[in-house]
C-alpha cells in the first residue's frame, strides 16, 4: 500500500509559500499517518494471536476497548491510497486523466506493490510447507491460515483470492487487502474517473459509498469489503478539495465563507472525531462485530481529516496535527509500512506458537508478544524492506527516504514539478 507524500518546512508560525500551479503536491504527514495505522494493525493482530484461539478476547477483555479498534487502520489505508493517487491526476493533467495513460498507471502500481507481495507470499508458503510448527494446526488463531494447497497459493499469486471466501484469509491474512486495492486500481481509471467526469466528485463518491453500505448491510460479497471502493473515492474527493484550495489560494479567489476564523475548521473536525469516538465506545460490541459500519464511518472521517489538513497546508496554515503525524519516527514507520503489512501477521503467529510451550498466563503471554515478538517482527520487516521493497520504490518514496534521513526538520508541503515528463502523445490519445 504505497503512500504518495513528502515535504520539508519553514518556521512554526511563518506561512509557507504556496506551491506554484501545476506542481504535484506532497505531504509528509501522510507517511506518518500511514505508519501509525500500520502499527495499530500490528498490535491488534498481536492481541488476536496471543495464546490459543480466543484467548485475547476472553482472557484479556479489558484490552479490547482500546486495542480492538486496530482493524480500522485498513480503511484508513484505502482512503489514503485514493488521496495520494488522485493528487497527480489533478495537478498534472486536465479532465481527470491519468498521467501517462491507463497502462502506465497500472505498470507503476504493479511494479510498486507486486514484487514485494510475491516475495513475501513465496517465502511464507515455503515456511508453511517446511516448518512443522507453522504447517500443522495448533489450536491458535494461526489455524485460520491453514491449510495451504495449490488453489490457495495460485489465487493469492494472481491477487484474486478475495473472490473466494475459502481462500481469502489463508497463508497471510492481511494479503486480502492487497488484492482488493489492486482491483481498485483498475476500477479507478475504468469506472471511478469516468463517473467523476460525468457526475462530479461529490455524486460519484457518495453513490459508491451508499452502494457499498447497501452491500454490507445485505451481506452481499461482504468478505470482499465492497465499501472500500467508496472509501477510495472519498480519498479522491479529499484530494480534489485540497487541490481546489491550493488553486484558489494561488489565484486569490478563496471565498470568505471557506476561510473563517483559523480555529473554526479545526474545531469542527475535532468535534466530529470526538463524537465518533463516543459513539463507537458507547456501542462497542455492535461497532466491533459489524465491521462495515465502523469502517465506513472511519473512512469518511479520514476523508474529512485529510481535507482539513490538506487545505490548511496548501494555504500556509500548518496544523499541529500535521506536525504530529510528520514526526520522523512516524514517517519512518510509514515508509516501511508496506513491508510491515506484508510480513507481520505470520511472524506474530510464529512468535506466539514458539511461546506457547512456556505455559505463560495470558497477560504474560501478551506482554511477551508486545515487548519481544513485536520488536523482532518490526526488525524483520525493516530487513525485508531493505533487501526487497526499497528496490521497487517509486520516485517520491526515494525522495522521501532521503529527506527523512537528514537531520533537518521535515517540511509540511512540497511540490514535485519535475516528477513526470509530460507525454504529449498520451495527452493526444486521451
Amino acid at each position: 500500500m504505497a503512500t504518495e507524500t513528502r515535504a520539508a518546512v519553514p518556521a512554526a508560525d511563518s506561512a509557507a509559500p504556496a506551491p506554484r500551479a501545476g506542481g504535484r503536491l506532497e505531504f509528509p504527514y501522510l507517511d506518518g499517518l500511514r505508519g501509525l495505522a500500520a502499527l495499530a494493525v500490528v498490535f491488534y493482530h498481536a492481541y488476536l494471536f496471543t495464546g490459543t484461539t480466543g484467548t485475547g478476547p476472553t482472557e484479556l477483555p479489558w484490552l479490547r476497548p482500546i486495542i480492538g479498534w486496530g482493524y480500522l487502520g485498513v480503511p484508513l489505508f484505502i482512503v489514503l491510497s485514493g488521496y495520494v493517487l488522485m493528487l497527480p491526476v489533478l495537478t498534472r493533467f486536465d479532465r481527470y486523466r491519468l498521467p501517462g495513460g491507463f497502462w502506465k498507471f497500472i505498470w507503476r502500481r504493479a511494479r510498486r506493490i507486486i514484487p514485494p507481495y510475491w516475495a513475501s507470499l513465496v517465502l511464507f508458503a515455503l515456511l508453511i510447507l517446511f516448518v512443522p510448527v507453522l504447517g500443522q494446526p495448533g489450536g491458535t488463531q494461526w489455524d485460520t491460515k491453514l491449510p495451504m494447497g495449490w488453489g490457495t497459493f495460485l489465487t493469492h499469486f494472481f491477487l484474486v483470492h478475495d473472490f473466494f471466501p475459502q481462500y481469502i484469509g489463508k497463508i497471510n491474512g492481511p494479503m486480502w487487502t492487497v488484492a482488493v486495492e489492486w482491483q481498485i486500481y483498475f476500477l479507478m481509471p475504468l469506472l471511478i474517473l469516468p463517473l467523476w467526469r460525468v457526475f462530479g466528485g461529490w455524486a460519484t463518491a457518495s453513490s459508491l459509498v451508499l452502494i457499498g453500505m447497501w452491500m454490507g448491510s445485505e451481506s452481499r460479497y461482504s468478505w470482499m469489503h465492497p465499501w472500500f471502493v467508496g472509501l477510495f473515492a472519498v480519498g479522491m474527493l479529499a484530494a480534489e478539495l485540497t487541490v481546489k484550495a491550493r488553486d484558489e489560494h494561488l489565484t486569490g479567489t478563496v471565498r470568505t465563507k471557506l476561510g473563517g476564523p483559523r480555529w473554526a475548521s479545526g474545531a469542527f473536525v475535532a468535534a466530529m472525531a470526538i463524537g465518533t469516538v463516543l459513539v463507537f465506545f458507547r456501542n462497542r460490541d455492535y461497532w466491533q462485530h459489524q465491521t462495515w459500519p465502523s469502517e465506513v464511518v472511519t473512512g469518511i472521517l479520514a476523508g474529512i481529516l485529510l481535507t482539513w489538513m490538506g487545505r490548511q497546508a496548501v494555504t500556509g496554515r500548518h496544523t499541529w496535527l500535521a506536525r504530529f503525524f510528520a514526526w520522523k519516527p512516524f514517517v519512518l514507520a510509514g515508509l516501511v509500512s508496506y513491508s510491515i503489512y506484508l510480513f507481520h501477521s505470520p511472524l506474530l503467529g510464529l512468535g506466539n506458537l514458539l511461546l506457547l510451550p512456556l505455559g505463560l498466563y495470558p497477560k504474560y503471554q501478551f506482554l511477551m508478544m508486545v515487548f519481544l515478538v513485536i520488536p523482532v517482527t518490526i526488525a524483520v520487516c525493516i530487513g525485508f524492506w531493505w533487501l526487497v521493497e526499497r528496490n521497487f520504490m517509486n520516485r517520491r518514496q526515494k525522495h522521501a527516504t532521503a529527506e527523512v534521513s537528514h537531520r533537518g526538520r521535515i517540511p509540511e508541503v512540497e511540490t514535485d514539478d519535475d516528477a513526470v515528463t509530460t507525454d504529449e502523445t498520451a495527452r493526444t490519445r486521451h
